[in-house]
């Protein structure tokens, strides 16, 4: 039969009812061709619990990228309209994954005619409380990079599409807009400057390698008011575009 993959979790670190959760939540959306599949395998150890998923041969999008140098824009665009329908499957659920990652995208060819979002350990539904990440990442949207260590705001898909506009740019780049969107952060203090039309912003030196349609295309993913972020989906009518 296909080879498969078990998911351990150890059990010093993980309470039952998140095991359930996450295995749970990884059989629900496996129905999408974009999403890893969970398999109806799960069990205990005295150390560990465990489910199956299939097997992605290759790995992750780590796999693909040299630091400081982009792919080509083909397999960008495969990877983008493919993750754009896995997230707007999960965010049309009242899903979000909140963790979406180079290291979250496994791939089973290395051209990327199919890749699957994965690792659903953190997905929550729209409305959950969330509180600040536990250090500078440069996936998380200025909003949650900006909450003090009580405080909380709803978890929104617009978070998934931020961390997902990020993913872009490091496929496009090699590398990362910015190491975290606060205000000690100079890209992202340039970007933010740029993004909000101040008088004299010029575009960022990092994003001088794209095209107007690409601009326009991360610009609007990119909102600084999680509100007007475009939905995931958008990604594709960008597709037909050339992006640098």
């Amino acid at each position: 039969g296909p080879a498969v993959v078990l998911k351990l979790l150890r059990k010093e670190q993980t309470e039952r009812r998140e095991f359930l959760r996450e295995y749970c939540i990884s059989q629900c959306v496996s129905g999408h061709a974009a999403c890893l599949r969970a398999l109806p395998i799960a069990f205990e150890t005295s150390t560990h619990f465990a489910f199956g998923q299939e097997l992605a041969p290759i790995g992750d999008l780590c796999v693909l990228l040299n630091p400081g140098q982009g792919l080509p824009e083909a397999l960008v665009k495969r990877c983008a309209s493919q993750l754009s329908e896995a997230l707007d499957f999960l965010h049309g659920r009242a899903l979000v994954h909140r963790d979406v990652k180079l290291d979250n995208v496994l791939l089973f060819d290395l051209q990327c005619h199919r890749v699957k979002l994965g690792d659903f350990g953190l997905t929550r539904l729209q409305g959950s409380p969330l509180g600040p990440p536990p250090g500078p990442l440069p996936y998380a949207p200025p909003e949650l990079c900006l909450l003090q260590a009580s405080e909380t705001l709803e978890l929104d898909s617009s978070l998934d599409v931020w961390a997902f506009a990020v993913l872009l740019f490091c496929l496009c780049t090699g590398s990362f807009p910015w190491a975290a969107a606060t205000g000690a952060d100079s890209d992202f203090e340039e970007f933010r400057a740029w993004q909000s039309g101040a008088t004299g912003a010029p575009l960022p030196g990092a994003w001088e390698g794209f095209g107007p349609a690409a601009l326009e295309m991360l610009r609007r993913l990119l909102s600084l008011d999680p509100n007007r972020r475009s939905p995931a989906i958008e990604v594709r009518k960008y597709l037909a575009l050339p992006w640098v």
